[in-house]
């Protein structure tokens, strides 16, 4: 199997993660053994058939060609590419949807969605490109998780059978800013780190919309063309808890489950996922965890779905200073102060503004905080 190839093939764990199933999930979606999904996600299986590819492909919502090889299509055709599926039970987010509905295709030519880990950036921004996909008429691609990937590297996702895609970084480069300057389409660019990976690919004459997912705020974009997920209300948070549940907890658990969530899709996703395949486990007893702030992260693992795992991707890649005011979090009294490291925190959504200039931070961060690396 071709290294792009190869590569993209284990991009499968991501795009899996991206549409909020497990291992054992996509198994039953895709018809796939959990132990053959698990081998290909872990490098153990380099070779699959293109039969598994084409079922884990179809489960995941991608096109033909991309569940076949699991990657985006080559050349510049125009259609939806490499796209996943819509997240299941997605909920509310009508002034998400709002505001990128406003902001694609009309004035800006880059935006990006930050927030918390698990807060649902990527499915925010699949949800908005499936239902602005008409607007572009040269199609839609999926370019991610981006991860440690530099601009090169992303512009040969793009360009894959480009006659230039095997020279320097810099040629393919520039064959990417020529085609999003002359072609009407949305690229989704998911879970950038860090500016230097994306701003070569945006030249300010550019037709393209690239649509940027990630925990930290780019310096390059303007202000106006960043948006904060929040976290859900609590009354969304409950209605997509007991759409994932369907029925098989009493909606005033369901509220009290929800409320310890936070409103965090991935928390939500983890809790439904613990009490439909744990039957032996009653929603008081995971309530009883989930209230108590040192286990709360223990409790919110299903499978290799993790919130405390998700929080610890996300505190390596903040600043230095962010981090320290993570660390600090515990010791403080009360709210923490507007010092730099806490406003690092609040243009993440780590931490929410309170009176006086003070910060709350996400219950969940406050839970993280107590175990984070360094404390």
């Amino acid at each position: 199997m071709p290294d792009s190839v190869q590569e993209q093939v284990h991009r499968l764990r991501s795009l899996r993660i991206a549409a909020g199933l497990t291992i054992e999930e996509l198994a039953v979606r895709s018809g796939v053994s959990p132990r053959t999904i698990g081998g290909i996600e872990r490098h153990r299986i380099r070779r699959p058939h293109h039969a598994t590819l084409r079922a884990l492909g179809s489960a995941l919502g991608l096109d033909m060609v991309d569940a076949v090889r699991l990657h985006p299509a080559g050349g510049q055709v125009a259609g939806v590419t490499g796209l996943p599926g819509v997240t299941p039970h997605f909920t509310g987010r009508r002034d998400d949807l709002a505001w990128l509905t406003a902001h694609l295709g009309h004035r800006s030519a880059a935006v990006q969605l930050i927030g918390l880990p698990g807060v649902g950036k990527t499915a925010v921004a699949v949800q908005a490109a499936t239902l602005l996909a008409d607007r572009f008429p040269d199609g839609v691609r999926f370019l991610g998780p981006v991860g440690d990937a530099t601009a090169g590297t992303i512009a040969r996702r793009m360009l894959p059978t480009c006659e230039t895609s095997t020279g320097p970084d810099t040629t393919v480069v520039r064959a990417y800013r020529d085609l999003v300057r002359h072609r009407r389409m949305l690229i989704l660019l998911d879970g950038v780190r860090d500016r230097r990976q994306v701003e070569p690919l945006l030249p300010p004459d550019a037709a393209a919309v690239t649509l940027i997912t990630g925990g930290q705020p780019l310096a390059g974009l303007p202000v106006a063309d960043r948006r904060l997920v929040p976290p859900l209300p609590p009354a969304d948070a409950r209605a997509a808890l007991t759409a994932m549940l369907d029925g098989a907890v009493a909606e005033p658990a369901v509220a009290e489950l929800a409320g310890c969530c936070g409103g965090l899709p991935l928390a939500l996703r983890v809790t439904a996922n613990r009490l439909l395949t744990r039957p032996q486990w009653t929603a008081q007893w995971l309530i009883d965890r989930l209230t108590r702030a040192d286990r709360i992260l223990d409790a919110l693992v299903a499978g290799d779905l993790s919130v405390r795992d998700a929080f610890e991707r996300a505190y390596a890649g903040l600043p230095a200073r962010a981090r320290h005011a993570v660390r600090l979090l515990p010791r403080l009294a009360g709210p923490p102060p507007a010092g730099a490291g806490f406003l690092d925190l609040a243009e993440r959504g780590w931490l929410t503004a309170g009176r006086d200039h003070r910060y709350e931070p996400h219950p969940l961060v406050r839970a993280f905080a107590r175990v984070a690396p360094g404390t």
